[in-house]
């Protein structure tokens, strides 16, 4: 999939020294991740903030940061996962990114997972966030544990720290991820 990775154009603005509206960074998004959890799967981090509210001024560069699949506890993250579309030739028994359902636990990063995992299906997971999941292009399939929901352009999910997975069986897809730290209520 490297190859078949669309760049984000990021339009970043900004204040100059005289006050005055401008654009600080116009190009392609720097912070591409390829194959960052399974072949396939590309995610671009656009910005990131740390604390809420966020600095807003200055002209460093918060969407070219070092990769973290959770956001900041006190923040968020902006990113765009583009994701392949299952072959009509896949083939399981040939697919060495399976990872069987298995009893939950969670990673060093903090998200829980129950595995579930192929070569074009997510892990089932969940993470203290709360996101907000914006279909771009294509076709994407939220795997939930009462059942699957199909994604078209346009269409939104508020994710609340549920278990859940993302599949692609009929069509690859672009989705925009605003994900923000949350925590449980137990």
């Amino acid at each position: 999939m490297n190859d078949g990775i669309k760049p984000i154009r990021r339009v970043v603005t900004g204040t100059d020294a005289q006050g005055r509206s401008c654009v600080i960074y116009d190009g392609p998004a720097p912070n591409v991740n390829a194959n960052a959890f399974k072949k396939g799967t590309a995610m671009t981090d656009l910005w990131v903030f740390h604390t809420c509210p966020a600095p807003i001024s200055g002209t460093r560069d918060d969407g070219n940061l070092p990769f973290h699949f959770e956001p900041p506890p006190a923040g968020g993250h902006l990113r765009v996962v583009q994701s392949d579309t299952k072959p009509p030739d896949y083939d399981p028994a040939k697919d060495t990114f399976i990872v069987p359902e298995h009893p939950p636990r969670k990673t060093e990063g903090g998200t829980w997972e129950r595995g579930a995992q192929n070569l074009y299906t997510t892990r089932i997971h969940k993470s203290e966030t709360l996101d907000y999941g914006i279909l771009l292009s294509g076709e994407r399939v939220l795997l939930l544990d009462d059942g699957e929901r199909v994604l078209k352009p346009g269409d939104t999910v508020v994710q609340i720290g549920s278990w859940h997975g993302w599949g692609n069986p009929r069509e690859g897809s672009q989705m925009a991820f605003i994900m923000m730290g949350a925590s449980f209520d137990d």
